[in-house]
């Protein structure tokens, strides 16, 4: 079997058909999707899908690094806009909570069970993404006189790390009957709420009661 090429090196189209198809893994969950459904999903012919893809597996992996790379473009594009450390925390969360309103319920469960290098991929991907974005958020808003200056940025990126693990892991318990974007929620808002100074705490209030509807 060929080596899975990455999605950088990909062909625009293909690019395109990988982002096309992350939406119908989202949409429908993965074990319940193959080679014809996603073609139908699309709008192509199966045969352009194995031009571009070996098969399923490849694609699932495309579509994994592709998701881990949206998430660094929306961390970067956060932190360069306008507002402090808190208005940038704020986006990313509002960007994540989006993405997991919109994942079918199997899908973390399908994607560990029967694409586990892909699975394992994602997640080493994204908590290292967010091991290196959350420390320098902090440090940022301990300058921005928003957070706790004595807070070890290290330290609270690992715990919120920590706290993402086990978010995946209550949402893939049948026993949790709370939606996954509900629980990123409260985890997200643990994490600001305690690293905030009152001064944060304050700006925090006031911007998710301007701009946030309840969750």
């Amino acid at each position: 079997m060929s080596q899975c090429p990455t999605f950088d090196l990909l062909h625009q189209t293909a690019k395109d058909l990988v982002k096309q198809a992350m939406t119908v893994f989202l949409q429908f969950g993965i074990k319940s999707v193959n080679m014809d459904d996603l073609a139908k999903e699309l709008g192509v012919s199966k045969k352009t899908l194995y031009k571009h893809f070996q098969d399923k597996k490849e694609l699932i992996q495309l579509a994994m690094e592709q998701h881990c790379l949206e998430l660094e473009a929306v961390i970067l594009e956060a932190s360069n806009a306008g507002g402090n450390a808190i208005d940038s925390e704020l986006r990313i969360m509002k960007h994540v909570h989006q993405v997991v309103s919109q994942m079918h319920p199997s899908i973390l469960y399908d994607l560990q069970k029967y694409h586990p290098k892909a699975f394992l991929y994602c997640v080493k991907t994204r908590d290292d993404i967010l091991l290196g974005a959350v420390e320098s958020n902090i440090q940022r808003g301990q300058v921005e006189g928003v957070y706790r200056p004595e807070v070890d940025p290290a330290v609270a990126a690992h715990f919120l790390v920590s706290v993402s693990s086990a978010v995946r892991e209550m949402a893939q318990d049948t026993s949790n009957h709370k939606p996954i974007a509900q629980l990123y929620w409260q985890s997200a808002m643990y994490h600001i709420h305690a690293i905030s100074n009152p001064r944060g705490l304050d700006y925090l209030k006031k911007k998710l009661a301007s701009e946030f509807q309840p969750i």
